[in-house]
């Protein structure tokens, strides 16, 4: 008999600025062979009152970016009803699941409850996953018990691969929301400060966090480097990747573990280059993309990449990594540990 389980958040529009995430959506649709997820296509405003009429038909209880929770709308009191909650779970005998998605928060906003709900899920949780195997470094720091209930998945991803070649507009792409924990705009001010923002043909395209962040970046906008505020849809991304020489991801805050935009950028074949830590680093381990300790260490990647087209990467290990970390088998694999 499958067990029951409660997925939070269960819609994939959480996203504090109306972006679209299709994360929840595979998660959802992954686990349906082996669970019953009990509040599907229940999106509820209700907050975690939601959980508790969920409480007599769940086995498991299943959070991702929780900690998020004190910048909702009524965040401090949803916060210290939580934190009974969790609790309250614990007695009644409900599993909890806790994917740890990044160290703590991108932002300071609220950052003491941030801190109070992550500890609290290090230490009630049954099971945590975490996308990069620095999480669970990270985790055990905080007590080295916690290590032995921390499992490493790589971030799911899907296989988008196209065959064939096409024309290269640009060297470098840079796309997804554009937020300054990404360090885009301190990429771009290292080129302008270097004389090389001429050098490249760079295109970033992302769906804007804040106008004041907008208006910072357009500052760098040129003849050589588009930036457009707009969402890119599976379609038009496929196309600008086959037309990228090098996907580039820049992440300067050392909050981040996973990465979507990554493995989605993967899962279309792209040549990628991103920072030494979290998923990029096991992925460079992996010898799967190339990663860089700095802006002048990324600028002779670059060079080099562009002077002898592209990074060196087995297909053979791409695919092999794409069947193996698909949806399918990330719940597989879940299932089976629980």
């Amino acid at each position: 008999m499958k067990k029951k389980i409660y997925i939070n958040p269960i819609s994939s529009n959480e996203d504090n600025h109306g972006l679209v995430n299709p994360y929840i959506d595979d998660l959802v649709s992954a686990l349906n062979p082996y669970f019953i997820v009990v509040n599907k296509g229940k999106s509820s405003t209700r907050g975690i009152i939601d959980f508790l009429l969920h409480f007599r038909n769940t086995d498991y209880y299943y959070f991702n970016w929780i900690e998020k929770l004190p910048t909702h709308k009524f965040g401090i009191i949803q916060t210290l009803l939580f934190l009974i909650l969790i609790r309250i779970f614990k007695i009644a005998g409900k599993k909890i699941i806790w994917t740890m998605h990044n160290k703590l928060s991108h932002t300071r906003d609220k950052l003491l409850l941030k801190k109070i709900i992550f500890k609290a899920m290090l230490k009630y949780s049954d099971v945590i996953l975490t996308h990069s195997s620095e999480g669970i470094d990270y985790g055990s720091c905080f007590n080295k018990k916690y290590a032995g209930k921390i499992c490493y998945f790589p971030h799911p991803v899907k296989d988008r691969r196209l065959s064939g070649t096409a024309a290269k507009i640009y060297d470098l792409l840079i796309w997804g929301s554009l937020a300054p924990y990404k360090g885009t705009h301190d990429f771009l001010k290292y080129l302008y400060d270097s004389g090389l923002d001429k050098v490249y043909r760079i295109y970033i395209v992302g769906k804007c966090v804040s106008e004041p962040y907008w208006k910072e970046l357009q500052k760098f906008s040129g003849d050589s480097i588009r930036i457009e505020n707009k969402f890119t849809d599976d379609e038009e991304l496929c196309k600008l990747i086959r037309q990228s020489k090098i996907v580039l991801f820049i992440y300067s805050s050392p909050s981040v573990l996973g990465s979507g935009v990554l493995m989605d950028s993967l899962g279309y074949g792209a040549n990628i280059v991103g920072p030494d830590s979290g998923a990029f680093k096991d992925l460079g381990k992996e010898n799967l993309i190339e990663t860089f300790t700095g802006f002048d260490d990324l600028i002779n990647k670059i060079d080099r990449q562009l002077a002898s087209d592209g990074f060196n990467s087995s297909n053979h290990l791409t695919a092999n990594f794409l069947n193996e970390n698909s949806w399918d088998k990330f719940a597989e694999k879940l299932y089976h540990i629980l």
